[in-house]
């Protein structure tokens, strides 16, 4: 084991030899899915412990445990965390996630476990795998334990979406989330949040004659998550060729051939990769605004964006969009808002609405655009996708808006909050931040199924979550596991508070 030296024990087992060992892209879970459905119960029963284990139709799984001797009387508690991860690489050779294990190591600082030019898939493998070994641990005396997996939670929360409460058997009224990102802090809110698509179909031209082709290509950009990253001021490589390309129609005709960046709603992209002709007798015209613009864009960006790549090679003929469609689909995506749209005037500091310019993709003469938006405020989530949607179809764009997904409340004044942080801060030894955040959060959706429900979301510190530099620190797991030790074990004394 590569993790085996780390503590505790269990939950760095857990996560080496169930997750890492089983790399699970959204939609493709069925592989952890049987592993957890056999080894959950093989090695309760080496433990002596009873537990059940439970699946519905979309793939969620609750693993059930009964009260310890003397907490027979303790409330149920719900942990929570999702099984799936984001698959991302920036291996030259690529990296087949379907079958190879996820290169993990420890860094030579010792403070760090990462992954070998992938992502880690600590989002959220480690926070199931704190809930599992806390359902384990024969050491750990607790009331009944729940413990929810869910599916397809990176690309739509779908799992928490299809979940059914009652038919799954969730009896808890108090839920702990175990996929926040920062140690010290607990989360009590979210946004919410929906996707658009645009597309259209168009069909494709033979230009070759008296055009110059090129190829361009934006990389080398952080990216990050389009939640809590989208206020960091990183360079989205989409809106980048969408700049570049929109300065050379602004002086002449432009025939696009293809254009692709991105692949996950919620990651903002890294590399774009685009093909586009114009007249031959133009084309040194056409360099030199492809240059100018490069050195605005990485002049502006040298500090924010020190390894970003924009490039451009002249290409083979192939076949292209008319110059019409090629300038509505060109000027669409560079006039789209990429970024933080508004900022709360409640939670200073806290980006209200934001937009994702997330995928664009070219198949043969099918065009696509992913945006994804977050708002904290459902009419300004749905009001800014019909401004866009309205945008879309001035162009010709064929909408369809996907279903959203509800914010989290936040209820400061939460019993089951303060009981929380009380035992953070004992355990931390110093104040713990209580916040909402812009990222989706999946108590959201579960909360509004749940009438009453008490929730909070905390967990270890990670650090460029959905790109290949994700990285989690190692003791933030070990105190992260003492707490909610500690939680589940004085939870009878929650019952001095009342609860709704």
């Amino acid at each position: 084991m590569v993790f085996e030296s780390l503590e505790p024990k269990l939950v760095w087992e857990i996560f080496e030899d169930v997750f890492t060992k089983t790399p699970r892209e959204s939609k493709k879970e069925g592989k952890i899915r049987e592993k957890l459905k056999t080894w959950i119960p093989e090695r309760a029963k080496s433990l002596g412990i009873e537990i059940e284990v439970n699946e519905d139709e979309t793939g969620n799984i609750l693993v059930k445990k009964g009260p310890t001797k003397g907490m027979e009387s303790t409330q149920p508690l719900l942990l929570q965390g999702h099984m799936d991860m984001v698959c991302e690489t920036d291996r030259s050779d690529g990296f087949d996630f379907d079958n190879n294990p996820i290169p993990i190591r420890i860094q030579d600082n010792g403070e760090w476990v990462d992954a070998d030019g992938t992502t880690l898939g600590a989002d959220n493998g480690i926070g199931t795998s704190i809930g599992l070994a806390l359902l384990l641990d024969p050491d750990v005396r607790h009331g009944p334990l729940e413990l929810l997996i869910t599916v397809d939670e990176e690309t739509g929360l779908v799992g928490a979406f299809a979940l059914d409460i009652e038919k799954m058997g969730i009896e808890s009224k108090l839920l702990v989330n175990i996929d926040s990102e920062s140690l010290g802090v607990i989360t009590i809110g979210s946004a919410g949040g929906g996707d658009t698509d645009l597309t259209k179909k168009i069909d494709l031209q033979d230009v070759a004659g008296e055009t110059t082709f090129y190829d361009l290509i934006v990389s080398g950009l952080f990216g990050g998550h389009s939640g809590v990253d989208i206020d960091k001021h990183r360079a989205n490589s989409n809106k980048l060729v969408g700049r570049i390309l929109s300065s050379v129609v602004a002086e002449m005709n432009v025939h696009l051939c293809n254009w692709n960046g991105g692949s996950k709603h919620n990651a903002i992209t890294r590399e774009t990769t685009s093909k586009f002709a114009v007249e031959t007798e133009k084309a040194g015209k056409a360099e030199e605004l492809l240059e100018m613009t490069r050195s605005e864009i990485t002049d502006y960006y040298k500090e924010l964006e020190p390894d970003i790549q924009i490039t451009w090679t002249k290409s083979s003929a192939e076949p292209a969009f008319s110059i019409e469609e090629s300038k509505k689909i060109i000027q669409s995506i560079n006039i789209i808002p990429h970024g933080p749209l508004r900022f709360s005037s409640n939670v200073d500091g806290l980006v209200e609405t934001s937009n994702n310019v997330a995928v664009v993709k070219t198949d043969g003469p099918e065009f696509s655009v992913l945006l994804s938006t977050r708002s904290s405020v459902d009419s300004e989530l749905e009001s800014f996708r019909q401004s866009v949607a309205d945008l879309a179809e001035l162009s010709g764009w064929h909408v369809a808006r996907k279903d959203a997904y509800p914010g989290w409340n936040p209820e400061p004044k939460s019993p089951f909050l303060s009981f929380v942080r009380k035992h953070f801060e004992k355990t931390t030894g110093r104040e713990v931040k209580v916040e909402a955040i812009h990222a989706g959060l999946e108590c959201g959706i579960i909360g509004s199924k749940i009438p009453g429900i008490q929730m909070v979301s905390i967990g270890p510190r990670m650090e460029n979550a959905h790109t290949p530099d994700e990285r989690l620190r190692i003791i933030d797991v070990e105190i992260l596991y003492k707490l909610l030790k500690d939680i589940v074990e004085d939870l009878p004394n929650l019952k001095r508070l009342v609860l709704r």
